[in-house]
């Protein structure tokens, strides 16, 4: 928790400082083009021939790019899939395609915990010298809105999770623990730093809300859990050409 509220400190401190900047200008060359064609347009009554005209060619920030990024989450539980699992962390990896201001993204969050009392699963008691891998694998749709010193960016998606125990082998015993799917809905802030044209690290946090029906993996367990994430990102943009006419 101390972390946390250094890191949150850091950011409030960094958003008063530094301002966002993105790249929205279009920057042309100082050379030009001549296009010379021969080429005659044929419309309907007329005859139009296309003369030989000067360009510049012109480059901006296209709307396609993409978003990369490494954090770390922590998972508050709900009262009985607390007390099996406990509140823990994770590591986290995304990626995910950005038009415009929208993004389709991806994240990996695989951890491993020592169930804190027993359950049974299919007949198979799973002790707490299991090792057990809670896996969460997130897909999610957000839209990102931009300011001056922040971007808020809230997203909604379904998040499948899956628990694989790692050391049946040693256990002597094979499991099949149900997985389960539900809806999160969450809102990450980001606080961008452009390093290069078209290219930005940015510093975010996350908060979300998973509705996840753990009841399904065993009757005991309780629904739903809250979560909160930091870490880098890095976002690119690829170029866009074009020829600009010059009269």
């Amino acid at each position: 928790m101390k972390r946390i509220i250094n890191y949150l400190i850091f950011i409030l401190i960094s958003i008063n400082t530094f301002g966002q900047k993105f790249d929205n200008d279009i920057l042309c060359s100082s050379d030009t083009i001549t296009i010379d064609t021969n080429l005659v347009i044929f419309r309907k009554n007329t005859i139009d021939s296309l003369n030989p005209y000067r360009v510049i060619i012109c480059e901006k920030k296209s709307k396609l790019g993409y978003r990369f990024e490494l954090g770390a989450y922590h998972y508050w539980y709900n009262k009985n899939t607390q007390d099996w699992l406990g509140n823990h962390f994770s590591p986290n990896v995304s990626f995910s395609i950005v038009y415009n201001k929208f993004n389709l993204g991806f994240r990996f969050k695989p951890w491993t915990v020592n169930p804190k009392h027993e359950l049974q699963f299919g007949g198979e008691t799973l002790t707490k010298e299991a090792n057990l891998n809670p896996i969460k694998m997130d897909f999610y749709f957000g839209y990102s809105f931009d300011f001056d010193v922040l971007s808020i960016e809230p997203y909604l998606g379904v998040s499948k999770n899956s628990f694989i125990v790692i050391n049946e082998e040693e256990l002597n015993k094979n499991f099949s623990i149900p997985n389960v799917v539900g809806f999160i809905n969450g809102i990450t802030f980001n606080k961008y730093f452009k390093i290069k044209k078209y290219k930005y690290i940015s510093v975010f946090g996350n908060v979300g809300y998973c509705i996840v029906p753990f009841n399904k993996v065993h009757e005991n367990l309780s629904n739903n859990y809250f979560e909160c994430s930091i870490g880098i990102a890095y976002k690119g943009f690829f170029p866009q050409y074009f020829r600009k006419r010059i009269e």
